[in-house]
């Protein structure tokens, strides 16, 4: 059995205690969110050593160690939480190794990756992330019936776990196969995430190698003393550089993702400043179709500042080409005007289609509507007929219904409403939101850079790169 370069270990502690795995959760908050940006940085720094490793057939060391010290640091506290429950001990806050602690990744010398690696690799990988996926919860257990009904994830990793949490709370005692399979998935994990991350151009082995020591594991001799300076060296800036850098992520995507949603907004918009939306068909037996508390506030302040903006359009066709009417009021007027007549009301859309809910009361005709005195802007007419409206503050509503009042409405209604022009401020915030992502990406690329400088070891073929693990006390070693 030929021994993978990327070597995942760990020592079961033998006195666990029975109930610190129902806290551990909240314990390991802190390092979820370090893992959380230190995860974030090893995806952009990976797509700089892919771009890297393209163009000019190198991966930058730095990365190299950056990314291995994420994966040690992942294992640590995947081997401490809900990974494997193997120790009691509280993983480090450190990209380094730490011989010391029982659950730690060497990474012998392997040679560079060929050039057309970056390409294929994530393809490579996909039939152990399926493998993988359904070892660690891709089904799901359903029970119950109607709104009862729950679904509950289904996984391997999730049944040995809760098996040997209860073994521990009950027995005080961890089967050792369940520590070992637990294990063995892990390493499955962090092998094949090292060689998406080219640490290593090995394709990964389908197999389980299960306990605590790497199949013909071997040990390397101590870190160099150069090295282990290099390490004391401080890293505040580049763990603030990749800190803010995460953190100046979500602004940067915000302002992007505005900036082209009020660009898309503006190329709708026709000459006189309307953007409409597409045509909903209304039908009902009842005597009107209603949208309900539409509530507007500070309209004033567009309307003052700019003169293309504040108005509202509403077009509605009767197929049949009867004679239409659309209205809109306060809405405590509609109230009282529909009190004791039933009515549909729109309530929301699903797939284009509006969703109605039937205000009950008695399916009759309603007095004409036109003659009503409390309408704030109205259209009547014959096949198409057209409202237009300066919206003021208020609750308001719209009726759609029969010229006459008669029950059995039928209508292709299109609202639209004024903006002003976007071009000038969308345009802006998408450039704001690049150059934000811009810096961002750089921060990130400059910490995590940074970090793996602080953990470089030898060049690629010079010796592994961080100290190999120390030997470990036999343990079983699955098939």
């Amino acid at each position: 059995m030929n021994r993978y370069p990327v070597r995942v270990e760990a020592h079961r502690d033998e006195a666990l205690s029975r109930w610190l795995w129902l806290v551990k959760w909240l314990l390991l908050v802190p390092h979820y969110l370090a893992l959380f940006v230190l995860w974030t940085g090893l995806v952009v720094v990976t797509a700089v050593a892919y771009l890297a490793l393209l163009f000019t057939g190198r991966y930058p060391a730095s990365i190299r160690a950056y990314n291995a010290g994420v994966l040690r640091w992942t294992w640590r506290v995947g081997y401490y939480g809900y990974q494997a429950l193997g120790t009691d001990r509280y993983p480090p806050f450190t990209l380094a190794d730490v011989p010391e602690y029982p659950a730690r990744i060497g990474l012998d010398a392997d040679g560079p990756p060929p050039r057309w690696l970056p390409l294929l690799a994530w393809l490579f990988a996909v039939p152990h992330l399926i493998i993988l996926g359904a070892l660690t919860g891709a089904a799901t257990w359903s029970f119950g019936g109607g709104d009862a009904r729950m679904a509950v994830p289904v996984s391997v990793v999730g049944a040995a776990l809760l098996i040997a949490g209860s073994a521990l709370l009950f027995t005080g005692r961890y089967p050792r196969g369940l520590h070992d399979l637990l294990v063995g998935i892990a390493r499955w994990n962090l092998r094949v995430a090292a060689y998406l991350t080219l640490l290593t151009p090995r394709y990964p082995p389908f197999r389980l190698d299960q306990g605590g020591a790497e199949p013909e594991a071997e040990s390397g001799g101590p870190p160099a003393t150069a090295r282990a300076e290099a390490m004391r060296a401080s890293a505040a800036g580049s763990i603030t550089a990749l800190v803010a850098g995460v953190l100046l992520l979500a602004p940067a995507a915000g302002l992007g993702i505005g900036g082209g949603a009020l660009l898309a907004l503006e190329a709708g918009r026709d000459r006189a400043g309307y953007v409409t939306s597409p045509t909903l068909q209304l039908t009902s037996a009842t005597a009107a179709v209603t949208v309900e508390n539409l509530t507007i506030v500070d309209a004033d302040l567009w309307a003052r500042n700019l003169a293309d903006a504040g108005g509202l359009r509403v077009t509605a066709t009767a197929p049949d080409g009867r004679a239409v009417f659309v209205g809109i009021a306060p809405q405590q007027a509609v109230d009282a005007w529909l009190a004791g007549t039933a009515h549909d009301k729109v309530i929301g859309l699903t797939a284009g289609t509006a969703d109605y809910r039937r205000v009950f009361g008695a399916v009759r005709a309603v007095d004409d509507p036109a003659i009503q005195p409390f309408w704030l802007a109205t259209g009547t007419g014959s096949g198409t007929t057209t409202l237009r409206w300066e919206v003021v503050d208020g609750e308001f509503a719209v009726v759609v219904a029969n010229a006459d009042g008669a029950p059995g409405v039928s209508a292709d209604v299109r609202g639209a409403l004024q903006v002003p022009d976007l071009s000038g401020l969308g345009g802006g915030l998408l450039a704001a939101g690049l150059v934000l992502g811009l810096v961002a990406l750089g921060l990130i690329v400059l910490g995590g850079v940074g970090l793996g400088r602080r953990h470089s070891g030898p060049p690629p073929g010079a010796g592994p790169v961080g100290p190999a693990p120390a030997p470990l006390p036999p343990v079983a070693v699955g098939s």
